[in-house]
């Protein structure tokens, strides 16, 4: 990866970090607790499961289903599901889950 790249990588690693760690800040100068804040990240984790399990389910075929069960390793079946995601949708479900998350954190920075 050349250093342009990289500095574009790092400044939006920075970005979502600063984003997320003034999520936390703001809980923490709401009062929440550890275990409230526990409590709202294993939600923010469930909401991105559910999120990633519909859009998957909504974005692949039938025939892309049946590819994926005729694999019989749960690994490899796992993969070729991401590999179809990425064709269907144009981003991983990595790119999914964050940006779902980010517009999350966005939206609760912004609700006063």
């Amino acid at each position: 990866m050349d250093q342009t790249a990289n500095n574009a990588q790092s400044s939006t690693l920075n970005a979502q970090s600063a984003t997320f760690g003034d999520w936390l800040n703001k809980l923490k100068a709401e009062g929440k607790t550890d275990q409230e804040i526990g409590q709202l990240l294993a939600g923010m984790s469930k909401l991105s499961a559910l999120s990633v399990y519909s859009s998957i389910m909504s974005s692949l075929t039938e025939e892309d289903m049946k590819e994926v069960e005729a694999i019989a390793d749960e690994e490899m079946a796992k993969q070729k599901m991401e590999e179809l995601f990425k064709l269907r949708t144009g981003m991983t479900v990595d790119e999914l889950v964050q940006k779902g998350q980010e517009g999350f954190v966005k939206g609760y920075l912004k609700a006063e």
